[in-house]
């Protein structure tokens, strides 16, 4: 398809003339936005916009969440000083006595210290004090209200936590939030009792004062372990309610202790609302089963969304109608001056290039036929001497070819036949002295101590004693049939034609010898100049002789004499 477009499409815009293509480009440039930007209004705005309230509501409801958290450790660090004071230390210590005067006088007490510190306070609608039996020390307490004490309290104390916060059931069937605090002696460290206050929802309903988020919107506290709703705004917008849907979702993140969510869900007229999408944003109050909720209607996002893509559609409409009259004032401004530069230019196939562009101005247009007037005047000269300079360039090039066939031959650094010349010239005497049936010669050739002398006298020095070594070898390599190489790093190799067994042993130990005679300094080899060691393997091969099997004998020759105390010559094959 792309191949397609690359070969038919241009041919085809050249078709159209300039004008009319430069048209065409703008309008589609002022189009673009225009559909971009529907697409995005009604396709992509709405989750962006949804996605920023999120984003938005998570961070309300977290706050929200911290401040509930913040008035539960208020009223956690007051009950605290309070039971730790020495009047309710005491008087909780007299009544586990079991003088029955005392129990009386105790239980007298704790109700005049409760009423000396929350009695001022409406916020607090329950407070009783405890025994180690969940049972509430006030005698005056309602029997159904006193059974959902002992059970709240009791299920508090089996979570073995000394603050416990949750929902207690009044005699109504409402719910109040409650806080139990168990009460451990400050000498003994032993359970005497607990205390519970049970806090009226307008305590928390002040948090949510500042916290609207729009018409229809809801904010509110609710159990997730029944689905009660404990705190809501003092006055809601709206009839607060907890969906099915997001009673599961709850007690599912209850379940799995997650801390914060997002959940789209379906009110129906069931629920007492008109059909309707919502979505909410809820964060757990810690420590508790309560969960802060933000519910949003879904039409209030659309609305903004409706709003913005109104907004785009009439930006795009002018940008259109601008675009429109720029393209025409700027395809004629083009066009023309183009149309004469292009008359001019197909008059030069027939080889004139007498005609001249008269053109005013300052901009690109001007600058082309500036130069297509230069161009005409110096095409002729430059027609006269391209050809000489081809002829030139041509043998440049046959020059340049040879001198990089012989640099592609030849090793950098030591300047004698490398790796790849070696390599072409090994099989092609292999070759040869199998036909002829003459010996081969091949010495496999390694610097000792190389690495030692790179160490203590540095790269510089190793390069220049490798250069050394190959000078030394190539004035060895006398006849046209020898060959010395750089065969890698610190090892040479040689090859010697129509040479056998005694002829290369000779050769190797002059080779060895005229080294050890320039007694070049090496400090750390044991001789104390450098020496090579030498594996020379000698064959009269056949045609199932392969180059690999040569090297390896003369490989294995060289480590031989590197293994038998280097500095000598190893014949392969001998032991």
């Amino acid at each position: 398809m792309r191949r397609l477009i690359a070969l038919y499409l241009p041919a085809l815009l050249r078709k159209i003339a300039i004008r009319y293509r430069l048209l065409a480009s703008f309008i589609l440039i002022s189009l673009t936005p225009l559909l971009v930007s529907g697409y995005i209004s009604y396709a992509e705005s709405s989750k962006a916009i949804e996605q920023k309230t999120r984003l938005f509501t998570t961070e309300v409801v977290k706050q929200i969440a911290k401040n509930v958290q913040l008035r539960m450790a208020e009223i956690e660090s007051d009950s605290e000083t309070l039971v730790l004071s020495d009047p309710v230390q005491y008087a909780l210590a007299r009544y586990a006595l079991d003088n029955p005067e005392d129990k009386g006088r105790a239980r007298a007490a704790l109700t005049k210290i409760l009423l000396d510190s929350y009695g001022s306070f409406q916020d607090f609608g329950q407070k009783y004090f405890l025994d180690r039996d969940n049972h509430v020390l006030d005698p005056q307490v309602f029997a159904q209200l006193g059974r959902g004490v002992v059970e709240f309290s009791a299920a508090a104390r089996a979570s073995q936590r000394r603050v416990v916060w949750g929902a207690l059931e009044l005699w109504d069937g409402q719910k109040s939030i409650a806080m139990v605090r168990q009460i451990y002696s400050k000498n003994e460290n032993r359970l005497m009792g607990g205390l519970l206050l049970g806090v009226r929802a307008a305590r928390f309903a002040a948090i949510f004062d500042n916290a609207s988020l729009g018409a229809g919107s809801d904010i509110f506290i609710v159990d997730a372990r029944d689905g009660t709703v404990l705190v809501q705004r003092r006055e809601p917008a709206a009839a607060v309610s907890a969906a099915p849907a997001l009673l599961e979702q709850l007690a599912a993140s209850l379940r799995g202790s997650e801390q914060s969510g997002f959940l789209a869900y379906q009110r129906t007229v069931a629920e007492g609302h008109p059909p309707a999408g919502y979505f909410a944003v809820y964060t757990q109050v810690p420590n508790t089963s309560w969960y802060v909720v933000s519910t949003l209607p879904n039409q209030l996002l659309l609305a903004e969304a409706q709003a913005v893509r109104k907004e785009i559609v009439l930006i795009g409409l002018i940008c259109f109608c601008g675009a429109l009259v720029l393209a025409y004032v700027v395809a004629r401004s083009i066009s023309m001056p183009l149309e004469r530069l292009a008359g001019a230019m197909r008059a030069t196939r027939t080889g004139d290039y007498g005609q001249r562009v008269e053109y005013e101005g300052r901009d690109e247009l001007a600058l082309l036929s500036q130069k297509f007037n230069e161009m005409a005047a110096n095409i002729s000269q430059t027609h006269e001497q391209l050809e000489s300079r081809v002829a030139e360039r041509t043998r440049d090039l046959e020059q340049a070819n040879l001198k990089l066939a012989a640099l592609t031959m030849t090793d950098p650094l030591t300047g004698i036949a490398n790796r790849r010349r070696f390599d072409d010239m090994l099989a092609l005497e292999l070759h040869r002295a199998a036909r002829c049936s003459h010996p081969l010669a091949l010495l496999m050739i390694d610097v000792d101590f190389f690495k030692s002398y790179n160490d203590h006298y540095g790269h510089q020095e190793g390069d220049s004693c490798l250069r050394k070594v190959a000078a030394l070898l190539q004035t060895h390599a006398r006849r046209a049939s020898d060959l010395a190489a750089r065969y890698g790093g610190e090892e040479f190799v040689m090859l010697a034609a129509d040479t056998d067994v005694d002829a290369a042993l000779a050769l190797a130990e002059q080779v060895r010898q005229a080294l050890e005679s320039l007694h070049l300094p090496h400090a750390l080899s044991p001789i104390g100049w450098v020496s090579i060691s030498v594996g020379v393997a000698v064959q009269v091969p056949d045609e199932l002789q392969t180059p690999e099997l040569f090297l390896r004998m003369a490989d294995k020759a060289m480590y031989r004499a590197k293994e038998q105390g280097r500095n000598q010559v190893v014949l392969a094959g001998r032991k």
